[in-house]
């Protein structure tokens, strides 16, 4: 009697990297990209396009970034199942970290050793961002369209805050069209 198969042991799999990348990573979910990529790549679970494609897709999603990405790919590499797994698995470290760490800041709060513990990650954080930032785009395919939406993207809200969604909504369908041929 087999109490694994090969579907569930593909689902504990997606299951236990996502909870160890959210269980050993500090810096929230553009910290945790760059594990999650190298985790899933070198074992032959998506390919670095697919999943800067996710990424970019996560990243206008709203809610938690890690989160969103667990979903994405979770559900590309073994659909629904594979989704809820790898979104448990993102959730689970995190609420019991939260437990934890609250009562130890509460009963620390005036050390040291906690300020400069805590500021060290802070600066990982950063670095791991940066990293995220560098990789989204070098993958970036980049014309003069797309430089031009940006700035006029960033002018439009430099004047006007109110209208992110609008500008957000607008520069997307404008790029979608002239990546589709739709304005020659």
């Amino acid at each position: 009697m087999k109490i694994l198969d090969s579907k569930n042991r593909e689902l504990l799999s997606i299951f236990l990297i996502f909870l160890k990348i959210s269980g050993f990573t500090i810096g929230g979910g553009y910290a945790m990209a760059p594990a999650i990529e190298r985790n899933l790549i070198n074992k032959k679970l998506i390919s670095e396009k697919e999943f800067f494609n996710l990424l970019s897709i996560a990243q206008s999603m709203p809610g938690p970034i890690a989160f969103n990405l667990s979903i994405l790919l979770g559900s590309k590499i073994k659909g629904f199942w594979g989704s809820l797994f790898a979104s448990l698995g993102v959730l689970i470290p995190p609420f019991f970290g939260i437990l934890i760490v609250s009562t130890i800041i509460q009963t620390y709060s005036d050390s040291i050793y906690k300020q400069k513990f805590l500021n060290g990650c802070y600066i990982a954080t950063v670095g791991l961002t940066l990293y995220v930032l560098y990789k989204v785009i070098r993958n970036l395919k980049l014309n003069k369209i797309n430089i031009f939406l940006f700035f006029v993207g960033i002018l439009l809200l430099i004047i006007n805050r109110n209208l992110t969604f609008f500008v957000f909504l607008s520069l997307v369908l404008i790029n979608y069209l002239y990546e589709k041929g739709g304005f020659n």
